[in-house]
């Protein structure tokens, strides 16, 4: 059974995906999400403007809006950034590590690692980290792969890139440690509610966002105060952070914030207890671990 600090019945994080785009964003080819649908591939223009520009709204107002909030709230939360984003954007990203918020990435690019040969994989890590080195000083501590797609050769890489967290694993409410040899690496689910929920053509609002939102951390937080701790993963993106989405975001804050039987913590303090806790933790093989992925 695991536990957390001071007995805490849940560990609740904030993951923020700062990200960069394709350059295909808003064309016929692009594989992201978007609040419009699909321009026609027969389109004289074959691009969607509302796309791009929706996306750059992080830079422009979003993100400094969540920095406000976390100010505020006096949480700390983890960044999911691309190596170009904050090569991109080095004041905020700067600003976002003084601040004390954990700084983890994505890849180099928002591209899927299941578009990428092996090589590719690779190349995209490696520029990531060196972006962070040079613009944060400091190599990321944590990973997840652009649309949660890891491949057979993500787990790997990482691992030789000396990152001490993933966060693509959702098949589990609590964290494992994967090992290989004398290394291991802490894995854990991203989010169980993310405000991706309320975008595009799904037709919640952010105030339904907020009550789903809400219902699981009750039944995780119900779940842990019974003896069972749990983890919950939040994820905001910041290109959405306009006003209406973030005030059910506060109202969350001020939720969790109420329980004093919630540990709030960022993934690299999560990772760190498991660290220091890890006989209470399961442990599974790298082999093991891509052994998971069917053979396509």
């Amino acid at each position: 059974m695991i536990r957390w600090p001071d007995g805490k019945s849940l560990a609740f994080g904030l993951m923020i995906p700062w990200e960069v785009w394709p350059t295909d964003l808003g064309t016929p080819k692009s594989n992201q999400r978007s609040s419009q649908h699909p321009v026609d591939p027969s389109a004289v223009y074959a691009r969607d403007m509302w796309a791009v520009w929706d996306h750059e709204y992080a830079e422009t107002q979003g993100l400094r809006r969540l920095l406000d909030m976390f100010s505020d709230y006096n949480v700390h939360a983890t960044f999911v950034a691309n190596g170009k984003r904050v090569e991109m954007n080095p004041e905020l990203a700067k600003e976002a590590a003084a601040a004390g918020h954990d700084m983890g990435s994505e890849n180099y690019e928002h591209v899927y690692p299941i578009m990428m040969t092996l090589d590719e994989e690779r190349a995209s890590l490696e520029a990531c980290v060196s972006a962070f080195k040079s613009v944060i000083g400091a190599p990321p501590t944590g990973y997840i792969s652009p649309g949660h797609r890891p491949t057979p050769n993500t787990f790997p890489l990482i691992f030789e890139l000396g990152y001490s967290w993933m966060s693509d694993y959702q098949a589990d409410d609590v964290p494992f440690i994967l090992k290989e040899g004398d290394r291991d690496l802490v894995c854990m689910p991203y989010a169980h509610v993310s405000d991706y929920q309320t975008y595009a053509t799904n037709g919640r609002t952010p105030r339904e966002m907020l009550e789903m939102a809400i219902d699981e951390f009750d039944v995780l937080r119900k779940e842990g105060l019974r003896g069972n701790p749990k983890m919950m993963g939040f994820a905001i993106h910041p290109f959405l952070c306009h006003g209406f989405r973030t005030r059910p975001i506060e109202l969350l804050l001020e939720h969790v914030l109420a329980c004093p039987d919630v540990w709030v913590a960022t993934r690299s303090e999560m990772a760190s207890w498991v660290r220091q806790n890890s006989n209470d933790f399961t442990k599974v093989s790298m082999d093991a671990l891509v052994k998971m992925f069917p053979v396509t």
